[in-house]
């Protein structure tokens, strides 16, 4: 049984021809599984073929919004800031559509939800989620690879890049720039990278992305995304808008079944 209900789908694209070859069709197969189905996708200073396939298909997809935001990399050029203004505007279209939406949707364009579950397989994971989730986020068919947006107390309980920076720091006296990253990398990331079974229950989680999520937009009241910290580092622009999630009472889940690439 599809999902059914309202959903805005929204995605940031840069830079990434290629993948929006693999990953468009299976966003426009979405239109099954829910109601209704609109599209928002923000871009910004590509220099390959994004923007001339995305206006193809804007052309081709009834429902489809293209935002292009060219010159940002000069006014935000830490990529974090820039990933943070444009979720925050897709976000500021969820709320100024005429129309409610129940649903939004955010996927990774970059060619990792080509083979993101097609139905029924991705109506039944998501109606078999506990039913008091406000976000779910994908699995992936080999080792879980987004770590730097995951937090959860045992599994990932902290910023794993910043971890990786202060060691390489440290140990930078003793191996190469690349050595002493490689050497981190090995400590902080590589060992939370781990595969999980799709038949799994759902995981409980305070942040996590995988490339893709919906969100219950009731449960998105308050909630940004920002990407740099107060002393103008770079951080996971979705830990800040999770966290709001969650001060709000929301429940976040990793899903399992919910495999893309």
């Amino acid at each position: 049984m599809a999902i059914g209900k309202r959903a805005l789908v929204v995605g940031a694209a840069r830079n990434c021809a290629e993948g929006l070859k693999a990953s468009l069709p299976r966003l426009e197969r979405l239109q099954h599984s829910f109601e209704h189905v609109k599209y928002v996708i923000v871009t910004n200073d590509s220099t390959d073929g994004t923007h001339d396939i995305l206006r193809d298909w804007s052309k081709r997809v009834p429902g489809v919004e293209l935002v292009c935001l060219d010159g940002l990399i000069y006014s935000a050029p830490n990529r974090t800031a820039r990933l943070a203004i444009i979720r925050n505007i897709c976000l500021s279209e969820l709320w100024r559509k005429d129309e409610p939406f129940d649903y939004l949707v955010v996927a990774d364009l970059d060619g990792l939800n080509e083979s993101l579950i097609d139905e029924p397989a991705f109506s039944q994971a998501v109606n078999a989620a506990p039913p008091d989730w406000s976000a779910l986020f994908a699995n992936q068919r080999g080792d879980y690879y987004d770590i730097w947006a995951l937090r959860h107390p045992t599994w990932s309980p902290d910023d794993c890049i910043a971890q990786m920076k202060r060691y390489a720091r440290k140990w930078r006296w003793l191996l190469t720039k690349r050595g002493a990253m490689k050497a981190a990398a090995r400590k902080y990331v590589l060992p939370r990278q781990k595969l999980i079974d799709p038949s799994s229950p759902p995981i409980a989680v305070d942040s996590a992305f995988g490339g893709f999520g919906i969100y219950k937009t009731n449960a998105l009241n308050g909630a940004y995304y920002v990407g740099l910290n107060a002393k103008g580092r770079e951080i996971c622009e979705h830990v800040s808008f999770h966290k709001a999630i969650k001060s709000n009472g929301g429940q976040l889940y990793v899903l399992p079944s919910l495999l893309n690439a």
